[in-house]
């Protein structure tokens, strides 16, 4: 399991996509692709217009087995007709619903058509249990860090050096701001974060030594996220360190300094400096060993501008490294200003990938791949995406469980494995990996790390996940151990 862009969930703090094990539920991201992507967008009209089904038929036949044959996935062969013949009702209805509504210029989902989607995953989780087994969150030691009692803040450590940088009143003002941004957050207003960024940057650019864009990062990242020092990547695509009277961080000495330029070297040894081009940052910190390993954030409204940041407490000589930081250029690859627009402040049809912050431009390569491998499952991925029951009808056609998580994890996972797994373990994989094979543009990017690898004699794991991971749990309990004890907490945070 790779970590990465929690690119998750609705409650993302601006700015961060992550990726990490925990829930994507809970911590600070600007664009995590960490999380609830694709339809989320949606959910704010989910009682709000309505339509009433047709009695017409909009899917043919064959169309209607296939996406019946989608949603079962593993459970495919072993499903009982009655299970089948009523799944073929439902989703009749569902998607006649559907066509109705959108050919009215109606891109809500209306609360009728939820309790539907809702009927259809309740089938599907009935099915699944009867064929793997029931699962429960204590089974996998699901840990909740707000009903743990944990109150880390190291935002906290930032606003008192920057105490030493701007005046009395200011840091008052910054103070109230960046406690409101965290009230707003965990109460689920997840508009405030672009006012917070605005309010911070307009007090932060009165001071010419501070990096505004800088400051924002480190302020509204997860409390939980340690940032240990912060680097300036060059036109040349290298990175100098950025010293802390102008981020807010610790002031380091040079041989603290030399010592994180070291997992600059180490991400560059896998992932060609070019590659960084449009990268402003990067940075290292995190929260830990084994919580957050990586992730990227976006630092404009476009999406043309992005750090890395990479936790050195997960950098282990496994050959697990090198999927993480590939995973994160995916999200970078197939989510920058290229292939999505941010200014996303309309509805579009199911069809259409869209996420609360960005939609997919029409020949972007995320499209592309939502309507090869994650259309067909919306309707009950949607109902509830912390559903550990929708990996296990899936699991063949996932690399990873975190891949799971939403249609970008996947993308990312998916990529990573493109790059550097020889071979995909099942053929339903095999098609995403064969999917990237498709763009010659993808292949000559698989080259260049693969090449970079090669020279720098970086060793990979031949497995995207450990084996020791694996270790003590039932085949049944395995994916929803990937993706919820192993899952971003930020973009989500």
């Amino acid at each position: 399991m790779t970590e990465g862009m929690d690119l998750k969930d609705m409650k993302s703090n601006p700015n961060i996509f992550k990726e990490k094990i925990r829930s994507f539920q809970k911590q600070v991201g600007r664009y995590l692709f960490t999380g609830v992507l694709c339809v989320t967008m949606t959910a704010s009209g989910l009682f709000l217009g309505s339509a009433e089904a047709k009695n017409t038929d909009v899917l043919s036949a064959e169309q209607q087995e296939a996406k019946v044959v989608a949603l079962l996935g593993d459970l495919n062969e072993n499903a009982p007709d009655s299970v089948k013949n009523k799944l073929r009702q439902l989703v009749n209805e569902a998607e006649t619903r559907i066509a109705v509504r959108e050919a009215e210029g109606n891109y809500l989902v209306t609360s009728q058509e939820f309790r539907l989607w809702q009927d259809i995953t309740a089938l599907l989780d009935k099915e699944t249990i009867r064929q793997v087994g029931e699962c429960y969150y204590g089974e996998v030691g699901y840990d909740d860090d707000e009903s743990s009692g944990q109150a880390v803040d190291y935002g906290k450590e930032t606003m008192d050096n920057l105490k030493q940088e701007i005046s009395l009143e200011d840091w008052s003002r910054l103070n109230k701001i960046r406690n409101d941004y965290f009230e707003a957050h965990e109460n689920g207003t997840q508009d405030y974060h672009f006012d917070a960024e605005l309010e911070i940057r307009t007090i932060i650019n009165k001071y010419k030594e501070l990096d505004g864009d800088a400051v924002v990062l480190n302020l509204l990242c997860s409390k939980d996220q340690q940032n240990l020092g912060m680097f300036v990547i060059t036109p040349e695509c290298d990175a100098v360190y950025q010293k802390g009277t102008e981020n807010g961080l610790d002031m380091l000495e040079a041989d603290e300094q030399e010592y994180l330029k070291e997992f600059w070297e180490e991400t560059t040894d896998i992932l060609p400096k070019e590659m960084f081009a449009n990268f402003k940052y990067f940075k290292v910190g995190g929260d830990g060993e084994y919580g957050i390993y990586a992730y990227v954030t976006i630092l404009d409204s476009e999406g043309k501008l992005w750090c890395m940041t990479v936790d050195p407490a997960d950098i282990h000589e496994d050959g697990i490294f090198p999927y993480t930081v590939v995973h994160e250029m995916a999200h970078y690859i197939t989510l920058n200003e290229t292939q999505v627009d941010y200014d996303n402040d309309e509805f579009y049809p199911i069809d259409r990938y869209d996420d609360w912050y960005c939609v997919a431009n029409e020949d972007s390569y995320i499209q592309a791949f939502y309507t090869s491998f994650w259309r067909d499952t919306m309707i009950d991925w949607y109902t509830n995406q912390e559903n550990p029951y929708f990996y296990f009808r899936h699991q063949s056609q996932f690399v990873s469980g975190y891949a799971s998580t939403d249609c970008a994890e996947d993308m990312a996972e998916s990529f990573s494995a493109y790059v550097l797994m020889d071979k995909a373990l099942t053929p339903e994989t095999q098609e995403k990996l064969d999917f990237f094979n498709s763009y010659p543009e993808l292949r000559s990017i698989k080259n260049d790390i693969l090449n970079n690898v090669k020279k720098n004699e970086v060793y990979v794991n031949p497995e995207i996940v450990l084996e020791d991971e694996q270790d003590g749990r039932s085949p049944e309990l395995d994916g929803f151990v990937d993706v919820m004890i192993a899952i971003t907490a930020i973009f989500g945070q």
